[in-house]
């Protein structure tokens, strides 16, 4: 239904409408369990311990609450939870090489004609870093990383250099009790929680096939990662019927809170079957102390890792060929205090000396001088040419072939990457085809140290050449810093004024906002493209007061150049504040007009504004109007891959239905918004605010109470980030009502009072009695009673009008108070009126009546 075409034009919506899992590497199987399941029922959040000994399952939510009565009622026995049967599920196919012109996505994405909002994840970030043949077997640390394994986290942390990939590296490949591993080399895009979860399970995919497939979807969709996608993934990890061990390299270059945070959830709920290992130059923000302390930690750190003795001895040696004395290697060890990367580059300069024994006795200075005196070594014993590559290549934080050339003006850069991966001139191979490099962290810091201080006029268009080749290749992300990194402030600019709208619309808002904060704040401001793009962000993350001064700010900026397509969106930002601070009759007036503006066809536009215009007709009662506008949102989000509108259009449609007892309809409506075949008491369709309280009033419907508070505990959170106070205040609504059902009366009174509160907050302006109707068609339909005879000496008031609406529909008495925001008694005197006047008898009468005069 919410994709069919509709007949209504715009300009007819405008005016006074009439009412005219996938399958795991042992085949395809099912996982279901009830909901009242008992102590064998594993949950997320039970201790590891306790897991050890459940019986095999899945890990789901808890969707009881921990407080009073409601804690201690179960869903019904009916109740199918976490149903992963995802028949049609294949691996996104989108690990390729960089370009947005690789797709992929599942048939659910297919079925509405959207591409995949992720261009392609690079493949050599998920494979095992490649090392030589010739390594020290490092026995006691292998053994200490497989001990680990029956804890929750590895931890190696130590400096650059010390040889954590390395081990990691000879771990993986050494294998191990049939456990399978997967790889991700981290970088500092991986801030972004969407990015970093898509590579996680990208990565889990590359050695199990399918899994992750529907969390992946709802990455891409918008969910929250934190209470939809991860418990997903997890329930599919915990499926799984063998060990697999998940690592995560160059951990320390995430500094992003969202991501510690989701990362402390995973390791403190994952399933007994999964090992995080972590490699990292300094501890990561997750609780260590705990886990130390409940001994679910291995760590091993840079005294574990150092070289000495006969491992040093080894090293130099047999792996480096030096045929050092044992006091040599003794020194060497002692001047680098075992530091790995420090012997290799000592080694290097070895290479070929006839007076190792002297230089090793030279080789006396303090440590912070080693590096400078090893660096001049290396590169004073280069080729000019090659020399130069290193350096200007340096401020590229992956190599290829292609970019190289790009970057330097020239051709056959991919031979010399082969050339200096055969010296060991420190660059590491990111794929097994060789195509992609990248150079050992610290001798690439130390190179770009060298780059700035012989060639520092070179570096701002050596950054151009390479922004001009990622933004060639649709990367977005890296050509934006190159470009500011090259002090080319005003194509950055552009580049982010073109490409924010579709990250923004597949979810990636912090993207654009760490694309915002790249620039200079007075370049944002100046910009009337990036401010819309500011303004859409504190909209979303509820920041009201942030989002009225840039709307302010916009439209003063604006005034005077006439540019019909900035006061569009201008029209559309100012609908969607109104709504958001309950005013709903300048959201429906503003909509109303934004919907006749020139808006174009790329989201956000016009099929939000027709989402705002529903969503305004729906708090103000006007239900068949707003359905209206709301079907055709869906068709414009629909064509325009507008997918923010289309879920919120479709979560008020399935609001609407379960509110009309229309329960098949509501379901379909929510299924639409999520692309989701699973059970309604996943967790994972829960990825917008109404799609949740549709989702807690149909369950409530149908009796499961639990899964029913549980969907509107998620949609109370959503709209109080979101900031819209209705729709806040709807949740608590819909959530004191469950509470009631559930016979928690305590916490129930608690939610109203919650509710009064909240209402007595906002001005009278913004949460006061709002007609359902504007004036204009509230005095057509008053004037209209008057010609048909149907008011004999009394007009129907305003608030009798919305009365008689929701009479119309299956709405309790109670449940039209809630919709209205008055008591009972209030609802029961406006009924009374509406009979007396028009000469009724019951409910039924009166809306016949109604509708033969037209009212309805």
């Amino acid at each position: 239904m919410s994709g069919r075409k509709i007949d209504t034009t715009d300009a007819e919506l405008t005016g006074s409408v009439e009412g005219k899992e996938p399958a795991g590497p042992n085949g395809h199987r099912q996982r279901a369990a009830t909901a009242d399941q008992g102590s064998g029922s594993e949950s997320i959040g039970s201790p590891r311990s306790a897991r050890r000994t459940s019986p095999p399952g899945l890990v789901g939510v808890n969707w009881g609450v921990e407080t009073s009565a409601s804690a201690q009622v179960a869903p019904t026995p009916g109740a199918v939870a976490w149903v992963l049967d995802w028949t049609e599920a294949q691996r996104p196919d989108v690990i390729g090489s960089p370009g947005r012109g690789e797709h992929g996505g599942s048939g659910d994405d297919a079925a509405v004609g959207y591409a995949d909002p992720r261009a392609a994840l690079l493949a050599t970030k998920l494979h095992v870093s490649t090392i030589g043949s010739q390594l020290v077997h490092r026995a006691a640390l292998l053994e200490a990383l497989s001990a680990g394994l029956d804890r929750r986290l590895t931890l190696l942390s130590a400096p650059a250099g010390w040889g954590k990939t390395t081990l990691l590296a000879q771990w993986v490949l050494a294998g191990n009790a049939g456990r399978r591993f997967s790889w991700l080399s981290l970088d500092t895009s991986d801030n972004d929680p969407v990015w970093f979860w898509m590579y996680a399970i990208a990565a889990l995919q590359e050695l199990n096939p399918g899994v992750g497939n529907r969390a992946f979807e709802l990455l891409r969709m918008g969910a929250d990662p934190l209470r939809v996608v991860l418990p997903s993934l997890l329930n599919e990890l915990a499926a799984l019927e063998y060990p697999l061990v998940l690592i995560l390299d160059d951990y320390h270059l995430v500094a992003s809170s969202a991501v510690h945070e989701q990362m402390a959830f995973v390791i403190n709920r994952m399933p007994t079957n999964l090992h995080v290992v972590m490699a990292t130059r300094s501890d990561p923000v997750l609780p260590l102390a705990r886990l130390r302390a409940e001994g679910d930690l291995m760590e091993i750190r840079t005294d574990d890792l150092r070289f000495e003795g006969t491992e040093a001895e080894h090293l130099l040696n047999e792996v480096l060929g030096l045929g050092l004395a044992d006091t040599h290697v003794q020194l060497l060890c002692r001047r680098t205090e075992g530091w790995a990367a420090g012997l290799h580059l000592a080694a290097l300069s070895l290479v070929g000396r006839s007076d190792s024994a002297a230089f090793i006795t030279t080789f006396a200075g303090d440590n912070r001088h080693i590096v400078d005196y090893l660096m001049a070594e290396v590169l004073e014993g280069q080729p000019p040419h090659l020399r130069s590559f290193l350096l200007r290549t340096a401020l590229l934080h992956r190599l290829s072939g292609d970019l190289c050339d790009a970057v330097l003006e020239t051709t056959g850069s991919a031979a010399v990457l082969n050339r200096i991966e055969r010296e060991n001139l420190f660059v590491v191979p990111l794929d097994l085809s060789r195509h992609w490099y990248r150079y050992h962290q610290l001798f690439g810091e130390l190179l770009r140290a060298e780059l700035h201080r012989t060639e520092p006029d070179l570096v701002p268009e050596l950054h151009r050449r390479a922004a001009a080749w990622f933004e060639g290749q649709g990367l977005v992300d890296e050509a934006v810093r190159h470009l500011i990194a090259a002090g080319d402030i005003a194509h950055s600019a552009d580049l982010i004024a073109a490409d924010w709208a579709e990250e923004f619309n597949a979810g990636g808002v912090s993207t654009v906002s760490r694309y915002l904060d790249l620039l200079p704040q007075e370049t944002v401001s100046r910009d009337p493209r990036l401010s819309v793009a500011r303004i859409w962000i504190a909209l979303h993350l509820g920041r009201l007061d942030d989002a009225a001064d840039g709307i302010e700010t916009l439209h003063a900026a604006v005034a005077e150049q006439n540019s019909p397509a900035l006061n569009a969106e201008i029209a559309v930002l100012r609908a969607v504040h109104s709504f958001k601070t309950g005013d709903l009759a300048s959201a429906i007036e503003t909509s109303r007009h934004a919907i006749t503006l020139d808006l174009g066809d790329t989201p956000p536009g016009r099929s939000s504004a027709y989402c705002v215009y529903g969503s305004a007709l729906y708090f103000s009662g006007s239900t068949r109007e707003a359905q209206t506008a709301l079907r055709r949102s869906v068709q414009l989000a629909t064509e325009a891959d507008d997918r923010r509108a289309r879920i919120c259009a479709l979560g008020y449609l399935a609001m609407i239905s379960a509110e009309q007892e229309q329960l098949p309809e509501a379901e379909n409506h929510i299924r639409g918004a999520s692309g989701s075949p699973a059970g309604l008491t996943d967790a994972e369709h829960l990825i917008d605010v109404m799609v949740s309280l549709a989702t807690a009033t149909l369950l409530d419907r149908r009796g499961q109470c639990a899964a029913a508070l549980a969907a509107a505990d998620i949609a109370v959170t959503a709209a109080r980030q979101g900031g819209a106070v209705l729709e806040v205040t709807k949740a608590l609504h819909v959530k004191a009502r469950i509470l009631g059902h559930l016979g928690d009366t305590t916490t129930a009174e608690a939610t109203r009072d919650e509710i009064d509160a909240l209402m007595r907050s906002r001005s009278a302006a913004a949460l006061g009695p709002t007609p359902l109707t504007s004036p204009r068609r509230d005095s057509s339909l008053t004037a209209n009673s008057r010609r048909q005879g149907c008011i004999p000496g009394e007009e129907l008031t305003p608030k009798e009008l919305e009365v008689l609406r929701l009479l119309a529909t299956r709405l309790s008495r109670r449940e039209i108070g809630e919709r209205l925001y008055v008591s009972l008694n209030t609802v029961k005197t406006h009924q009374r009126a509406v009979y007396r006047k028009l000469q009724a008898e019951s409910r039924s009468t009166a809306v016949s009546r109604a509708r033969e005069l037209g009212l309805l």
